[in-house]
């Protein structure tokens, strides 16, 4: 069942405007780019995995990493852990890591969550659109909201973000 699920959404992905975001190999440098100041902070509204509804307006000053990702995706599944550790070493200093799933169940993001035993925010992007909205193309795709609300760049690609030079990245939005 889950081997015909990673099927289905294979086959819809490539299909999409999303064609070839599970192609990202996590050998490849990671491609940061500042977010345009011309284009506007598209909004954010999603589940959590227990049924709530989490709003990217809801949480303004405190600056927030979302990182766009699916279970399937294996540079997306190598960046976890620094994700988590990120999460634990900035949570007393506004940052808050929220990671999107891309088009998968419920179920079998939870268990992905309780195996990892992430405790930073899942939200699940169940038909793609907000992906799309935010840009996303290549997966992971991480992008830093700066206390006001504001996109400040966006990185796609596996990161580590326990690397010196990318937490300096984050602590001059914070």
């Amino acid at each position: 069942m889950v081997r015909a699920h990673r099927r289905t959404v294979l086959r819809a992905l490539a299909l999409s405007p999303l064609a070839g975001v599970a192609h990202a190999a996590s050998t490849d440098a990671a491609h940061w780019s500042p977010w345009p100041a011309s284009r506007r902070t598209p909004s954010l509204t999603l589940p959590t995995l227990d049924g709530a509804t989490w709003d990217l307006t809801q949480v303004k000053g405190q600056a927030v990493l979302l990182n766009f990702w699916a279970t399937w995706c294996e540079p997306c599944r190598a960046e976890m852990p620094s994700l988590q550790a990120l999460q634990k070493q900035y949570r007393d200093r506004n940052l808050l890591v929220v990671a999107v799933n891309f088009r998968e169940s419920r179920d079998a993001v939870q268990r992905y969550r309780d195996v990892l035993g992430l405790d930073f925010m899942v939200l699940r992007d169940s038909y793609g659109d907000v992906s799309l909205a935010w840009g996303v193309r290549t997966f992971p795709t991480s992008l830093l909201i700066d206390r006001a609300g504001r996109a400040q760049w966006s990185v796609q690609g596996e990161v580590d973000w326990a690397d010196s030079a990318v937490r300096q990245k984050i602590e001059t939005r914070l």
